[in-house]
């Protein structure tokens, strides 16, 4: 009887230490994904402002100006999106950049992009946001 307890006890403090250390794991990780301007990289960083509207696509640029639809930025930099919706549930994917975030009235999410290869990447929302939702299409141009 005396074999069984410690054989409870020992799977009892295993089980524990092994699901402690996957939190710690993916606690430190998931920090580094947030925080990836700041921890993997000492270069600076722009931000954009990106915001859905039924049925475009608004980006806001760090010197004032605006564009709907295009995202231009330059090859090898880094960024910061801030992505949020201005009337309902949206979703920013862009399927060759490997994104899909959910852009909902209300709150700010943060994208890290930088993108090393030039080229025109698609833009979609993912979630249907309306009648003209197959309209809502845009491009993000990476300039050498």
């Amino acid at each position: 009887m005396e074999k069984a307890k410690i054989f409870e006890y020992a799977t009892i403090f295993g089980a524990a230490a092994v699901l402690a250390y996957l939190a710690t794991a993916a606690g430190i990780n998931l920090y580094y994904i947030d925080n990836y301007g700041n921890v993997y990289s000492h270069q600076p960083y722009e931000t954009i402002k990106v915001i859905a509207r039924q049925y475009v696509w608004e980006f806001q640029y760090p010197n004032g100006t605006t564009s709907f639809n295009t995202l231009v930025i330059k090859a090898g930099q880094l960024y910061r999106l801030e992505l949020t919706s201005a009337d309902v549930v949206h979703a920013f994917y862009v399927p060759d950049l490997g994104i899909k975030y959910q852009a909902v009235p209300g709150f700010v999410y943060t994208i890290w992009l930088k993108v090393d290869k030039p080229g025109t990447y698609l833009v979609e929302c993912a979630v249907y946001c309306g009648p003209g939702h197959y309209l809502m299409l845009g491009k993000i141009v990476v300039e050498p």
